[in-house]
């Protein structure tokens, strides 16, 4: 297949960003319409999807690429005029076709076109092409009706934005009337040079599914845009103040009192606007989750038909925004989840009838803001955790003593599931049974410094929930003193804060602790976890910051509480990355370096 010419660049990256949104939406499309086979609108929006890929595919000289949408498209015609019905066998075809055209899509993205085997899935779609195919459905629906355009390839000058040129593509690749003539398909230079042929496999993300998306551009609202520079445009204007205020004190031809009203005035104004400025920018980083969420309804279909299980998908939430840094990495804690769910949670159709439930099982994913957090849920009304279950697995495979197991809570059973090596399932399948999974869904959800939290009753269902920072860039934080050492803590951890005297603390097995009304604290003294040297005398009083994780609570002891501030989160390099109870590090307005503590981390390695 010969490369395209360096002059048609631009255009290639029009095709590649508006054929990537196409391919992104189409999985759930296709889901979707086989549990709404009426929905005309619905089935006319897949069908130019598939039409507006091949046809500036056949224009820019995608050979293979052409010859698979072309008969995707065939097919999904002849749903669309009611000659054939929506089946699971029917939907199963068409699926793996556009698996294949998004293999041959993120080929063409990675500049390797390869002689790809394509016979075999297009001789699939074959059957459903013929007259018998359309005599073996049910009656036909009625037709959709058609949208009149001809597709036509682009011929206008491509504009300097992708976006725009994507658009022009798929304006002169609309839908064809019924009975349009197909585009003929090119075929390969007989010398052309031929790479072996790879076989078809499911093109996986970092999230572990369909992703053809670039991560390292985002399409950014025109008026986030316009608020963006009208923020800027304010910056400048009081950056020419304080310009002028410098000139004025230079020559000693200013007032004290008037500068110092000057001076506050300007402080004041310049910390609105960059806090405006900072809001905009951060804006412009947030993605809605849909970006993750819209590939687990094909993880789910093709999960329930492997269980023998029927599951109905409730996504809730999905114009949720959040960071594009926790939104890349979200996807393989999520599919664990969901993985655990369908395998673990809930049941088949004969367990769930004989427990008096209905047919089919509900899994529901949802997202919603909470403060500076987004909490995501998978709730399913499966089976439940059974807590007796779980404990004796954990004796079993040595992880705990029976002792132990005899003084757990609830709260710390359900720990046990995120243990590595440990697993409820009596024999390992594709799907579970490793002891892998659950692990690495606390591991990297504390990578983002997030929490999970379990809630289950036995024969009634479960939920896990996540609950993330909106953004790893930003947080807010509680500035505390140890011995003149100033440390922050993540204001989403701190419950409350306490001055207390040191008298009231007491140890219990060599756990320093406070009664706090109802309940004993645990204590950890931040001057000896960081190993600060004392500069004075000891005092009586000190402060105690309450933080918590899930219903975990404990103490950091501190010398002095200095306020709330929003900082900025900057890595402290891969030679101190791994320090325990560290999350990082931040300069403060005196330039000062503060570490950032990970409460949760800490509490585990004191522990």
């Amino acid at each position: 297949m010969p490369p395209i010419d360096c002059e048609d660049q631009e255009l290639l990256d029009g095709f590649l960003a508006e054929t990537t949104e196409l391919l992104e939406k189409l999985d759930d499309d296709l889901i979707t319409l086989e549990k709404e086979s009426d929905d005309t609108e619905l089935m006319n929006r897949i069908f130019r999807s598939i039409h507006t890929i091949k046809g500036a595919s056949s224009f820019l000289g995608f050979d293979l690429l052409v010859k698979v949408a072309h008969k995707t498209e065939d097919v999904l015609n002849r749903l669309r005029k009611g000659e054939l019905v929506v089946t699971p066998e029917i939907m199963d075809v068409i699926l793996e076709a556009t698996d294949l055209v998004k293999i041959l899509v993120s080929d063409i993205k990675a500049g390797d076109i390869q002689e790809r085997e394509t016979e075999g899935t297009i001789n699939k779609l074959l059957p459903f092409l013929t007259d018998a195919a359309a005599a073996a459905t049910k009656p036909p629906l009625q037709p959709a009706a058609a949208v009149e355009s001809v597709a036509t390839p682009p011929s206008v000058p491509p504009s300097s934005e992708p976006a725009v040129v994507a658009e022009a593509v798929a304006d002169s690749a609309s839908v064809p009337p019924p009975d349009a003539a197909p585009l003929p398909v090119p075929k390969p230079a007989a010398d052309a040079p031929k790479k072996t042929a790879a076989p078809p496999k499911p093109v996986q993300g970092k999230g572990g599914g369909d992703d053809l998306s670039d991560n390292t551009t985002v399409r950014v609202d025109v008026k986030r845009l316009d608020d963006l520079m009208n923020q800027v445009g304010e910056l400048v204007l009081e950056r020419n103040r304080m310009i002028q205020i410098n000139q004025d004190l230079q020559q000693n031809d200013v007032n004290h009192v008037d500068f110092n009203e000057d001076f506050g005035k300007l402080t004041k104004r310049m910390s609105f606007v960059t806090s405006e400025l900072q809001m905009q920018v951060l804006k412009m980083r947030m993605l809605p989750v849909e970006k993750v969420f819209k590939k687990f309804p094909r993880i789910v279909r093709s999960m329930s038909r492997d269980l023998g299980k029927e599951v109905d998908l409730q996504i809730v939430g999905e114009e949720t925004e959040l960071d594009r840094s926790v939104v890349d990495e979200i996807g393989d804690p999520l599919i664990h989840l969901i993985r655990n769910a369908m395998d673990h949670g809930l049941e088949t159709p004969d367990e769930r009838l004989a427990a008096g439930k209905t047919r089919g099982g509900t899994l529901v994913l949802a997202a919603v803001h909470e403060g500076n957090q987004i909490i995501i849920s998978i709730k399913d009304d499966g089976r439940g955790i059974d807590t007796e279950r779980v404990g004796r697995k954990a004796i079993e495979k040595g992880l705990i003593t029976e002792e132990q197991f005899t003084a757990m809570g609830q709260r710390e059973i359900f720990d046990l599931l995120f243990l590595p090596g440990f697993s409820t399932k009596e024999k390992a399948t594709d799907l579970s049974g490793r002891g892998v999974g659950m692990d690495v869904v606390k591991t990297n959800i504390k990578k983002l410094n997030g929490l999970i939290e379990i809630k289950s009753t036995k024969d009634i269902g479960s939920e896990f929930i996540l609950r993330l920072p909106l953004t790893l860039a930003i947080i807010q934080s509680l500035l505390v003193e140890v011995e003149r050492e100033i440390y922050s803590i993540p204001l989403s951890s701190v419950l409350e804060t306490l001055r207390v005297d040191q008298r009231q603390f007491h140890v219990i097995g060599g756990q320093e602790v406070l009664k706090l009304r109802d309940i004993v604290l645990p204590l950890i003294r931040l001057q000896k976890v960081f190993n600060v040297q004392p500069r004075g005398e000891t005092e009586d009083f000190c402060y105690v910051v309450v933080v918590g994780a899930a219903e975990k609570r404990m103490g950091l002891v501190v010398s002095r509480l200095v306020g709330q501030q929003e900082v900025a989160i900057k890595s402290l390099g891969n030679y101190l990355a791994n320090i325990p109870g560290i999350a990082g590090s931040t300069i403060l307005g005196d330039g000062r370096v503060a570490l950032i503590i990970d409460p949760v981390a800490m509490s585990e390695a004191c522990e």
